[in-house]
């Protein structure tokens, strides 16, 4: 159990939080996605004095590694390795798909699929699939989405679809098995993987850390 600073700058919502022993003591949140930047450093400064701790008593910094916006997955991902470089402390990497995927499962809490979606260019998405419990069917990706994407898993059963990028996918499928949910923002869920990493001591390499972009940057 730890005092764990929790970073995730990679959706359109940003959250910044301060948890310990698994539970939240307090949480930012910023709604404007071209502001995450200038909302980072001021949210950790007032997290750290509303729950009157220094930044030398945490015990790790955690960050949503990605995929997500690009410019918020650079941001995040460069303030947290600063920050844990710094004061030494142990650097936790959360994948933001995972953690979407999470906070679904445990607001509707059904034993069905949960298939969290990102916007991305076009009808192009970042996807994953996992079950009730979390274990992955389909592995992050990126995919155009056609009105047969799915099929095969959505010909066994119910999916629950969640993200920013849903509501494209909701315009193209005609399945009974396709259910949808609003996820916005994922503290809740970062707080459990990071905190479950942090008890098992699954820390990342600073020096080989980077943000999970899935696809190159394409600047056009």
């Amino acid at each position: 159990m730890g005092l764990i600073l929790n970073i995730d700058t990679s959706l359109e919502t940003a959250s910044v939080s301060i948890a310990k022993d698994g539970g939240i003591l307090s949480v930012l949140i910023n709604e404007v996605q071209k502001e995450h930047a200038s909302f980072l450093h001021i949210a950790i400064g007032e997290l750290l004095k509303k729950v009157s701790v220094k930044a030398s008593d945490l015990d790790a910094i955690a960050v949503t590694e990605g995929p997500g916006s690009y410019t918020g997955l650079r941001v995040g991902m460069a303030s947290a390795k600063g920050m844990s470089y710094a004061l030494g402390k142990p650097f936790i990497t959360i994948g933001t798909l995972e953690a979407m995927a999470l906070q679904a499962i445990n607001s509707i809490k059904e034993d069905v699929l949960y298939c969290p979606l990102i916007d991305a260019r076009r009808m192009e998405v970042y996807t994953a699939i996992y079950d009730s419990r979390l274990e992955v069917l389909l592995q992050p990706c990126a995919m155009i989405l056609t009105e047969n994407s799915f099929a095969e898993q959505l010909a066994k059963g119910k999916i629950i679809f969640t993200g920013s990028g849903a509501q494209k996918w909701k315009s193209l499928t005609s399945s009974p098995h396709a259910a949808f949910t609003d996820v916005k923002e994922i503290a809740t869920a970062i707080n459990i993987l990071s905190e479950k990493k942090f008890s098992e001591k699954k820390f990342t390499n600073l020096a080989h850390s980077e943000p999970l972009y899935i696809k190159e940057f394409y600047n056009g």
